[in-house]
């Protein structure tokens, strides 16, 4: 808006002129002037209303500064050469810091040959020094804007990492517990169990045939079945997998920036606990690589069954995209993770048409790899 006002105040004067005079319209100077300053503000506006990708926003600003020279040479004012002002303003957001200076001194330069052009040398150093040391202030305020936003960026990424992080080391301190409770009652209450029910069959055995043997034989078959559900609470201890819609739920929450659409059927479970935590992973992976790499602001999470028995992991974000993608090593780490398990993993990626990812797991291996 602020650049809509000054691109509107610059051209004011011309627009009362011609409003007095029409006829101005017809002069090549004028005409030249008021399609430069047309030029200058759908550009802009197109540039800025937006999040624009690079390589339409840096051509973009190239019309506007072509257009701000153009308007300088046939201007009768003398101001417009604020408008250079606003093209510097955008320069750090669409290139790196030093491509940014270079092309605020380039544009510079330009501006104060048409001065020279077109007033005597000393008005045109005067001039042109008034509107390079406005290019400068805008530039240095652009650069602190975008240098703090990229760190608030960072931050907030950071943050979200030590978010899924702590919901994975919740998950796996529960599941350390269940384990640490299995092993206490196998190896304690169930030692003593076993060791109860070897002694009501030894003295079954030497009590037989006498009035306290179906007694023995009764508390013998209750020591054997007390033995085998322990024996059983031990297995499902072992083998309950963490709970997967919950976990997964809570990665996906609070992105900074990133609106993440999580599909998943609310009784999904798998019976390995090795396959949860792969998908866990999975999905965790995903969200950071979107996060630090993709720029996107959309990322969909579906997560379904197939129909024979196995599960499906399909992802897809709104970002940049890849040339070339290159696997890095969390990609890596997590393809390696469901090939052990019996299972794949495929990405795809086109610049400017995000990233998909395409992962499954099927049912015959994951309980026992």
């Amino acid at each position: 808006m602020a650049g809509l006002l000054t691109w509107a105040v610059v051209g004011s004067p011309h627009a009362e002129d011609v409003l007095r005079e029409p006829s101005l319209l017809s002069t090549p100077r004028e005409l030249a002037w008021l399609v430069a300053f047309l030029a200058f503000g759908l550009a802009y506006w197109w540039n800025a209303r937006a999040e624009v990708e690079d390589r339409r926003g840096i051509p973009l600003m190239g019309v506007q500064a072509v257009s701000a020279l153009v308007i300088v040479a046939t201007s009768r004012t003398g101001v417009d050469g604020a408008l250079l002002a606003i093209v510097a303003a955008q320069a750090p957001e669409l290139l790196p810091q030093r491509r940014a200076m270079l092309w605020v001194l380039a544009q510079s330069v330009a501006l104060l040959l048409v001065f020279v052009s077109i007033y005597p040398l000393s008005r045109a150093l005067l001039q042109a020094l008034i509107f390079i040391g406005f290019q400068g202030f805008t530039l240095g305020s652009a650069v602190v804007m975008v240098r703090e936003a990229e760190a608030r960026g960072e931050l907030a990424r950071l943050h979200a990492e030590l978010q899924s992080t702590q919901v994975l080391l919740a998950a796996s301190e529960r599941e350390g517990e269940r384990l640490r409770i299995a092993r206490e009652l196998h190896d304690s209450l169930g030692h003593h169990l076993t060791a109860l029910s070897l002694n009501l069959e030894a003295a079954a055995h030497t009590a037989k045939d006498t009035p306290s043997a179906e007694h023995l034989r009764r508390a013998r078959e209750a020591a054997r079945m007390l033995l085998s559900e322990v024996r059983e609470t031990v297995s499902a201890l072992r083998d309950t997998p963490a709970p997967l819609l919950a976990t997964l739920r809570q990665l996906a929450h609070h992105m900074p920036g990133l609106a993440v659409h999580l599909e998943v059927p609310e009784t999904l479970a798998l019976d390995s606990a090795e396959a949860t935590h792969s998908l866990i992973r999975c999905v965790q992976e995903v969200l950071t690589n979107t996060l630090r790499h993709a720029h996107a602001t959309q990322l969909w999470i579906r997560i379904v069954p197939t129909e024979e028995g196995g599960v499906r992991v399909m992802t897809r974000d709104d970002g940049r995209g890849a040339r070339s993608p290159m696997p890095g090593a969390g990609l890596t780490g997590m393809r390696e993770r469901f090939t052990r398990l019996g299972g794949r993993v495929d990405w795809r990626a086109e610049e400017g048409k995000g990233w998909e990812l395409d992962a499954w797991l099927p049912a015959a291996r994951r309980a026992d790899a």
